[in-house]
């Protein structure tokens, strides 16, 4: 298991899983599955897509967005998008 966070931001409706996925590449980790776990803060009310869904999720009041994570048993991320970007950290685990 690795903890790690990303801070390059997501443009528009991209997801940025994959721009994590090469950004962890290009610096010699070898990653092709999804993430394990994400986490992220930002604004009450800020949309995203999770997993291709296609109902919008929003960051929840406390501002705080955090996937469900036990250590064997998780919760697979392979797509995450925001409508209006996104500019914050995102932690995951590898």
């Amino acid at each position: 298991m690795d903890y790690r966070m990303y801070s390059g931001g997501a443009p528009a409706n991209e997801n940025v899983i994959p721009i994590i996925i090469k950004e962890l590449n290009d610096n010699g980790m070898k990653v092709s599955g999804p993430l394990k776990f994400i986490a992220f803060e930002g604004s009450a009310g800020t949309t995203f897509y999770l997993n291709n869904h296609k109902e919008l999720t929003k960051i929840p009041s406390t501002g705080k967005f955090i996937t469900p994570y036990t250590g064997e048993r998780f919760m697979p991320i392979y797509s995450l998008k925001f409508p209006d970007g996104f500019v914050r950290n995102i932690y995951y685990i590898i």
